[in-house]
Protein backbone atom coordinates (compact mmCIF):
# COMPACT_ATOMS: atom_id res chain seq x y z
CA UNK A 1 0.00 0.00 0.00
CA UNK A 2 1.52 3.80 -0.96
CA UNK A 3 2.23 5.68 2.08
CA UNK A 4 -0.07 8.83 2.50
CA UNK A 5 1.57 12.27 1.96
CA UNK A 6 0.68 13.13 5.17
CA UNK A 7 3.30 9.98 6.84
CA UNK A 8 5.57 11.00 4.24
CA UNK A 9 9.20 12.51 6.02
CA UNK A 10 10.22 16.30 4.57
CA UNK A 11 12.80 18.54 5.25
CA UNK A 12 10.97 21.50 4.95
CA UNK A 13 11.10 23.72 7.55
CA UNK A 14 8.81 26.48 6.42
CA UNK A 15 7.31 28.17 3.77
CA UNK A 16 4.53 31.11 2.81
CA UNK A 17 2.64 31.08 -0.03
CA UNK A 18 -0.02 32.69 -1.11
CA UNK A 19 -2.73 32.46 -4.57
CA UNK A 20 0.59 32.66 -7.41
CA UNK A 21 3.81 32.33 -5.48
CA UNK A 22 5.35 29.74 -2.57
CA UNK A 23 8.41 30.61 -0.81
CA UNK A 24 10.32 27.61 0.94
CA UNK A 25 13.26 26.58 3.49
CA UNK A 26 14.73 23.39 3.58
CA UNK A 27 17.29 21.42 5.82
CA UNK A 28 20.68 20.99 4.05
CA UNK A 29 22.53 21.07 7.11
CA UNK A 30 25.58 19.00 7.40
CA UNK A 31 28.01 18.03 10.42
CA UNK A 32 31.86 19.09 10.28
CA UNK A 33 33.54 16.09 10.72
CA UNK A 34 34.78 14.96 14.38
CA UNK A 35 38.57 16.05 13.26
CA UNK A 36 36.75 20.11 12.59
CA UNK A 37 34.56 19.37 15.90
CA UNK A 38 34.73 22.75 16.90
CA UNK A 39 33.44 24.18 13.94
CA UNK A 40 30.27 21.92 14.09
CA UNK A 41 29.16 22.82 10.44
CA UNK A 42 30.65 20.58 7.61
CA UNK A 43 32.66 23.80 5.22
CA UNK A 44 33.83 20.95 2.96
CA UNK A 45 36.45 19.19 4.59
CA UNK A 46 35.01 15.79 2.83
CA UNK A 47 33.51 15.02 -0.36
CA UNK A 48 30.59 12.81 -1.60
CA UNK A 49 30.17 12.20 -5.14
CA UNK A 50 32.72 14.11 -6.40
CA UNK A 51 31.52 17.78 -4.90
CA UNK A 52 32.51 19.17 -1.29
CA UNK A 53 29.94 19.16 1.32
CA UNK A 54 28.69 22.39 2.91
CA UNK A 55 26.56 23.02 5.29
CA UNK A 56 23.18 25.03 4.20
CA UNK A 57 20.20 25.66 3.59
CA UNK A 58 17.87 25.05 1.03
CA UNK A 59 15.68 28.09 -0.30
CA UNK A 60 13.04 27.56 -3.07
CA UNK A 61 11.14 30.74 -5.05
CA UNK A 62 7.89 29.15 -6.77
CA UNK A 63 6.28 31.05 -9.51
CA UNK A 64 2.82 29.54 -10.54
CA UNK A 65 1.29 32.66 -11.74
CA UNK A 66 0.67 31.00 -15.10
CA UNK A 67 -0.19 27.94 -14.20
CA UNK A 68 0.81 24.81 -12.61
CA UNK A 69 2.69 21.60 -14.30
CA UNK A 70 5.21 22.70 -17.08
CA UNK A 71 4.37 26.13 -16.48
CA UNK A 72 5.14 26.29 -12.50
CA UNK A 73 8.99 27.93 -12.17
CA UNK A 74 10.75 26.64 -9.52
CA UNK A 75 14.30 28.30 -8.48
CA UNK A 76 16.72 27.27 -6.08
CA UNK A 77 19.49 28.22 -4.31
CA UNK A 78 21.24 27.51 -1.07
CA UNK A 79 22.39 29.87 1.72
CA UNK A 80 25.02 29.18 4.75
CA UNK A 81 23.09 28.96 8.32
CA UNK A 82 24.78 32.55 9.46
CA UNK A 83 23.80 34.10 6.13
CA UNK A 84 19.97 33.51 7.26
CA UNK A 85 21.07 34.57 11.06
CA UNK A 86 22.60 38.22 9.27
CA UNK A 87 19.18 38.33 7.68
CA UNK A 88 17.44 38.35 11.00
CA UNK A 89 19.26 40.52 12.63
CA UNK A 90 18.63 43.22 9.69
CA UNK A 91 14.66 42.77 10.58
CA UNK A 92 14.98 43.04 13.78
CA UNK A 93 17.60 45.95 13.90
CA UNK A 94 14.38 47.44 11.72
CA UNK A 95 16.69 48.44 8.20
CA UNK A 96 14.41 50.34 6.21
CA UNK A 97 16.41 49.97 3.80
CA UNK A 98 18.56 46.71 3.15
CA UNK A 99 20.20 44.95 -0.29
CA UNK A 100 22.37 41.89 -0.78
CA UNK A 101 22.88 39.41 -3.21
CA UNK A 102 25.23 36.67 -3.91
CA UNK A 103 25.88 34.54 -6.82
CA UNK A 104 27.44 30.73 -7.51
CA UNK A 105 29.13 28.55 -10.28
CA UNK A 106 29.80 25.10 -9.18
CA UNK A 107 29.66 21.75 -11.02
CA UNK A 108 31.76 20.10 -14.32
CA UNK A 109 31.43 22.55 -17.54
CA UNK A 110 29.21 21.16 -20.38
CA UNK A 111 29.89 20.56 -23.89
CA UNK A 112 29.95 24.76 -24.87
CA UNK A 113 32.03 25.46 -21.06
CA UNK A 114 29.44 26.56 -19.14
CA UNK A 115 28.50 25.38 -15.85
CA UNK A 116 25.70 25.62 -13.23
CA UNK A 117 25.44 29.40 -11.93
CA UNK A 118 22.72 30.45 -9.59
CA UNK A 119 21.89 34.02 -8.23
CA UNK A 120 20.07 35.28 -4.90
CA UNK A 121 18.81 38.61 -3.88
CA UNK A 122 17.18 40.33 -1.08
CA UNK A 123 16.25 43.82 -0.33
CA UNK A 124 13.79 45.72 1.28
CA UNK A 125 12.67 49.23 -0.03
CA UNK A 126 9.85 50.89 2.24
CA UNK A 127 8.60 53.12 -0.78
CA UNK A 128 8.32 52.42 -4.69
CA UNK A 129 10.11 55.29 -7.09
CA UNK A 130 7.04 57.30 -6.68
CA UNK A 131 6.82 57.56 -2.97
CA UNK A 132 3.92 54.72 -2.49
CA UNK A 133 4.13 52.96 0.75
CA UNK A 134 4.75 49.48 -0.05
CA UNK A 135 2.76 47.06 1.91
CA UNK A 136 4.98 44.07 0.90
CA UNK A 137 9.00 45.93 1.43
CA UNK A 138 10.73 42.88 1.39
CA UNK A 139 11.51 41.20 -2.37
CA UNK A 140 13.73 37.56 -2.40
CA UNK A 141 14.96 36.65 -5.80
CA UNK A 142 16.41 33.45 -7.18
CA UNK A 143 17.96 33.17 -10.71
CA UNK A 144 19.08 29.82 -11.80
CA UNK A 145 20.98 29.51 -15.24
CA UNK A 146 24.31 28.68 -16.88
CA UNK A 147 27.84 30.54 -16.88
CA UNK A 148 31.63 30.02 -17.19
CA UNK A 149 33.62 29.29 -14.06
CA UNK A 150 36.62 30.63 -14.32
CA UNK A 151 39.61 28.82 -11.14
CA UNK A 152 41.29 31.59 -8.79
CA UNK A 153 44.92 31.78 -7.79
CA UNK A 154 43.43 30.00 -4.16
CA UNK A 155 42.27 27.00 -6.51
CA UNK A 156 38.60 28.39 -5.93
CA UNK A 157 36.17 29.57 -8.98
CA UNK A 158 34.02 32.72 -9.95
CA UNK A 159 31.44 33.13 -12.54
CA UNK A 160 33.33 35.01 -15.76
CA UNK A 161 31.92 38.79 -16.13
CA UNK A 162 29.09 38.48 -18.42
CA UNK A 163 28.90 35.00 -19.01
CA UNK A 164 25.53 34.57 -17.02
CA UNK A 165 22.93 33.09 -19.09
CA UNK A 166 19.52 32.79 -17.02
CA UNK A 167 17.46 30.13 -17.39
CA UNK A 168 14.65 30.58 -15.10
CA UNK A 169 13.69 33.38 -12.18
CA UNK A 170 11.26 33.98 -10.07
CA UNK A 171 10.69 36.39 -6.90
CA UNK A 172 8.53 36.91 -4.11
CA UNK A 173 7.48 40.18 -1.77
CA UNK A 174 6.97 39.63 1.60
CA UNK A 175 5.90 41.75 4.90
CA UNK A 176 8.25 42.28 7.61
CA UNK A 177 6.23 40.21 9.51
CA UNK A 178 6.25 37.64 6.76
CA UNK A 179 9.74 37.03 6.36
CA UNK A 180 10.41 37.66 9.69
CA UNK A 181 8.49 34.42 11.12
CA UNK A 182 9.87 32.64 7.87
CA UNK A 183 13.85 33.57 9.36
CA UNK A 184 13.06 33.07 12.91
CA UNK A 185 11.87 29.01 12.38
CA UNK A 186 14.80 28.82 10.71
CA UNK A 187 17.75 30.33 13.19
CA UNK A 188 15.06 28.18 15.37
CA UNK A 189 16.17 24.90 13.92
CA UNK A 190 19.57 25.97 13.02
CA UNK A 191 20.16 26.46 16.62
CA UNK A 192 17.88 22.87 17.88
CA UNK A 193 20.35 21.46 15.18
CA UNK A 194 23.40 22.56 16.43
CA UNK A 195 22.60 21.37 20.08
CA UNK A 196 21.77 17.90 18.71
CA UNK A 197 24.83 17.58 16.82
CA UNK A 198 27.08 19.14 19.05
CA UNK A 199 26.78 16.75 21.86
CA UNK A 200 28.38 13.31 19.77
CA UNK A 201 30.49 15.37 17.62
CA UNK A 202 32.57 17.27 20.17
CA UNK A 203 32.78 14.26 22.34
CA UNK A 204 34.28 12.46 19.87
CA UNK A 205 36.45 15.12 18.46
CA UNK A 206 37.76 15.98 22.14
CA UNK A 207 38.46 12.17 22.21
CA UNK A 208 40.11 12.13 19.11
CA UNK A 209 42.10 15.15 19.76
CA UNK A 210 43.56 13.71 23.11
CA UNK A 211 44.87 10.68 21.62
CA UNK A 212 46.61 12.52 18.71
CA UNK A 213 48.19 14.36 21.81
CA UNK A 214 49.29 11.51 23.74
CA UNK A 215 50.43 10.08 20.46
CA UNK A 216 52.46 12.96 19.35
CA UNK A 217 53.89 13.10 22.69
CA UNK A 218 54.66 9.53 23.06
CA UNK A 219 56.63 9.70 19.89
CA UNK A 220 58.61 12.94 21.52
CA UNK A 221 59.22 11.19 24.22
CA UNK A 222 60.71 8.47 21.94
CA UNK A 223 62.83 10.54 20.01
CA UNK A 224 64.35 11.93 22.68
CA UNK A 225 65.83 8.70 24.29
CA UNK A 226 66.80 7.34 20.91
CA UNK A 227 67.61 10.14 19.62
CA UNK A 228 69.73 8.41 16.28
CA UNK A 229 67.72 5.51 16.11
CA UNK A 230 66.95 4.09 12.17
Amino acid sequence: MNQSYQNKASDQICKIQNDKKLISFHDRLRAAPNTSYAQLHAKGEFSENNHKVHSLIGVSIQDYSNGTGERNIITRFHLAPEQIQFFLTRLTAGFQEFEWSISKIFGEPDQNGFSTAQQFSISRHSRTPNGQELKNPWRLQIVNGRGIKVKNRNGGSYMQSGSFQMEKSAFIQLADMDLYLLFKRVDSYISEWEHCIAQPLITSGKELLVSQQAQRQQEQQSFQQYPYAA
